[in-house]
């Protein structure tokens, strides 16, 4: 029990930041993120308990805290940024990294989050979470070709959203 908690926390301390970061850009609510990432090592936990094996720990968290957010998005009717902007509320997200300060990272998470889901969650893991393709196709159980090809396109779809604006 206690080398299933030692692995636990080693993992939590390794990717704990990662997968906040990837939650919160999916969902754009730090108290949701937070939850969410809680969740995901508390399935890694039962997981584990119930005598499974992980062969790679930063895959199998990005597929549950993956699914954590598909679930969720299933669960409530969205309402999409455009019907937000049209009824008078401007989205808000709080960054506190001053580098994003010179950014316009609102016009480009507002192109990302017009993407299909499958171009703007791999866009996400790759340039926020910093993952390789490996590791994404490992997580999306997808060829590193395909996950190659998507990234090309979402880019090349976030290049033309941009210059429509």
């Amino acid at each position: 029990m206690e080398q299933l908690k030692n692995q636990l926390t080693e993992a939590y301390k390794e990717h704990g930041d990662a997968i906040f970061r990837y939650c919160f850009f999916r969902i754009s609510d730090r108290e949701k993120a937070l939850d969410f990432v809680s969740e995901t090592f508390i399935r890694m936990w039962k997981y584990i308990l119930d005598g499974n094996d992980i062969k790679n720990t930063k895959t199998f968290l990005y597929t549950v805290a993956r699914n954590i957010i598909i679930d969720e998005y299933r669960k409530k009717n969205t309402i999409s940024l455009d019907q937000l902007i049209d009824a008078g509320i401007e989205p808000y997200v709080e960054i506190e990294n001053p580098m994003y300060d010179s950014l316009d990272y609102s016009r480009v998470m507002e192109c990302i989050n017009k993407l299909p889901e499958n171009y703007s969650s791999i866009i996400i893991m790759r340039y926020v979470n910093d993952l390789s393709i490996k590791e994404i196709a490992d997580t999306l159980k997808e060829s590193e070709n395909v996950i190659s090809v998507r990234i090309h396109r979402g880019l090349a779809k976030i290049r033309e959203l941009i210059l429509i604006k």
